[in-house]
C-alpha cells in the first residue's frame, strides 16, 4: 500500500475518480517543479533555522 495523503479506496467508495499521478508536475514542467521544490526545502530549512 503507497501513501498518498488520500484515502483513495474512501474516494472510490464516494464516487469521487482519482488519478495516480504523483510525478506528473516533474514531467510536464520539469525546471518549474523543480524550482518549487528548491523554494520548498529552502523554506523548511529557514524555518528550522538551520539556514
Amino acid at each position: 500500500m503507497r501513501s498518498t495523503g488520500v484515502d483513495l479506496e474512501a474516494a472510490g467508495d464516494l464516487g469521487i475518480k482519482t488519478i495516480w499521478a504523483l510525478s506528473l508536475p516533474g514531467k510536464t514542467a520539469p525546471i518549474t517543479a523543480g524550482e518549487i521544490i528548491l523554494d520548498t526545502i529552502g523554506n523548511c530549512l529557514s524555518e528550522q533555522e538551520v539556514l
